[in-house]
């Protein structure tokens, strides 16, 4: 799955991801024909919460990785902890980051989250 997040979109994921941070401890990656799904539980699996980003709300978005496959899904499980820090300052990300990309790797089993800066190149895996 690739992906690419305009600046002012980066801020709506990021307040996403601090919102399922308070429910739970891993951040659950569901790229999918319809979106990529956000998901997370509570440790007592009483709560649960999820964000759908539409394809449209992407500047970019393929799943290629997924036609390779048969009918077999991507999910990807992330330590909340490992996700917070890129989104931690959401005015400062909204100010100096042109476009995200994304892409989950089932090849290589990785994440890569980047952010192209204004005024550089800032990476984050």
């Amino acid at each position: 799955m690739n992906c690419v997040i305009e600046g002012y979109s980066v801020k709506a994921l990021g307040k996403a991801i601090h919102a399922l941070s308070r429910i739970g401890n891993e951040l659950w990656l569901d790229p999918m024909v319809k979106g990529l799904a956000l998901r997370s539980v509570n440790s007592a699996h009483s709560a649960y919460g999820c964000f759908l980003f539409s394809p449209m709300f992407f500047q970019q978005y393929s799943l290629e990785s997924a036609s390779k496959q048969s009918s077999d899904t991507i999910k990807c499980k992330l330590v909340m902890k490992s996700v917070l820090p890129l989104f931690r300052c959401l005015t400062s990300i909204e100010r100096s980051v042109e476009r995200c990309h994304m892409s989950v790797s089932t090849a290589t089993d990785r994440v890569i989250i980047q952010f192209f800066c204004r005024h550089g190149r800032k990476h984050c895996i």
